[in-house]
């Protein structure tokens, strides 16, 4: 980051060998600098995210290098309609728009037909609400899907199975409904799954044959039935996040096995659930707050739990969490664990008194 300030200049393609342009992070302003870069015939990267640029998208954007494969406008404040002359530059590998203020629709029949792309970020804008487009599933060589936040309605397309180069697809926070298809499951590049917040139903499959996947976040939608097996399978896995759904059942031992695990998060699921033993483990994350009546003996000693200890837990008669990172001062009111026969709480940075 230089601290660049003001606008592009207009003798910047003054440089007639200039490829590579990077100015991101700088504080440019004015709208976008069409005028100063068009002369730029060798330009394959342009990178001028995270500025001020500000105003809408020219529909003679086309006019940049024929060469462009690198296009980032992210973190901007570009708005309006994205226009369909964007597509018109042949050679796009990675093509992002992500954190302006874009709205209307996006021109996504033109955008499919960049076939050699790779990076697609449309996340972050107040786009009118649409459903994810289906004709994305001819970008056979994408590798990067960000869609998050962008006012997203209707169910996951089946047609994305078609993009078997996929290492990261990210959908969250939009308005998705219906259940995860079963390409999700099956794919063998997948690295990065990030559905979160969202409508969707339905319940995880039996078999998970993704098992190149790294993180894992489903949480915030109305999921049910069982936590699979399979999840067990996923020797990468590093976060798993499932929480606020409403899976039921038990909590595979599986889990506990994967050796790359760092953070599980399954609270505001399994009400039925009564008994958690996670023991030496390298599990991190805070507690809840509040504990379901149910359960009864939780296990979670020899982990990296930080934060502080639950308020309530009228079922739980056995807690033993030593050797984490638990903080704070213990429930003033000790009542509300009137059914409580062991406490171990040995190796953490709790202070205060004891009730």
């Amino acid at each position: 980051m230089l601290n660049i300030n003001g606008k592009v200049p207009e003798s910047l393609c003054d440089l007639p060998s200039l490829t590579h342009l990077d100015l991101s992070y700088n504080n440019l302003t004015g709208g976008f600098p069409g005028a100063q870069l068009y002369a730029c015939s060798q330009l394959r990267f342009l990178d001028l995210s995270c500025n001020a640029f500000h105003g809408v998208l020219p529909d003679d954007i086309s006019r940049l290098s024929q060469a462009m494969e690198h296009l980032n406008l992210s973190a901007n404040y570009f708005g309006g309609a994205v226009p369909a002359a964007v597509a018109e530059l042949p050679a796009l590998r990675s093509l992002l728009l992500d954190t302006n203020q874009f709205t209307g629709e996006y021109p996504a029949a033109e955008i499919s037909k960049l076939t050699r792309l790779e990076q697609l970020t449309l996340a972050w804008n107040p786009s009118a609400p649409a459903p994810a487009p289906p004709k994305f599933a001819k970008l056979a060589n994408l590798s990067y899907l960000w869609m998050s936040e962008m006012n997203m309605t209707g169910e996951i397309p089946k047609a994305y199975s078609s993009l078997v180069n996929l290492q990261l697809i990210a959908i969250t926070k939009n308005n998705l409904t219906g259940e995860i298809p079963a390409w999700v499951w099956q794919h063998p590049k997948l690295e990065y799954l990030y559905l979160f917040a969202n409508g969707l139903t339905g319940k995880l499959p039996r078999k998970i044959r993704s098992v190149n996947l790294i993180e894992l976040d489903v949480s915030s939608n109305h999921l049910t039935g069982e936590i699979p097996e399979d999840i067990g399978n996923l020797k990468n896995l590093t976060i798993l996040f499932m929480y606020t759904n409403q899976l039921t059942g038990i909590i595979p031992a599986s889990i506990a096995m994967l050796p790359n695990l760092r953070d599980l998060r399954l609270f505001e699921n399994l009400p039925k659930l009564t008994t958690l033993v996670i023991e030496s483990n390298g599990f991190t994350g805070a507690l809840p707050a509040e504990l379901s009546e149910n359960i009864s003996q939780i296990d979670i000693g020899n982990n990296k739990f930080s934060g502080f200890l639950p308020t309530s837990g009228t079922g739980l008669l056995v807690f033993k969490a030593a050797n984490n990172l638990l903080f704070g001062e213990l429930p003033a009111d000790m009542s509300k664990f009137a059914n409580l026969t062991r406490l171990v709480l040995r190796g953490n940075q709790l202070t205060g008194s004891i009730p």
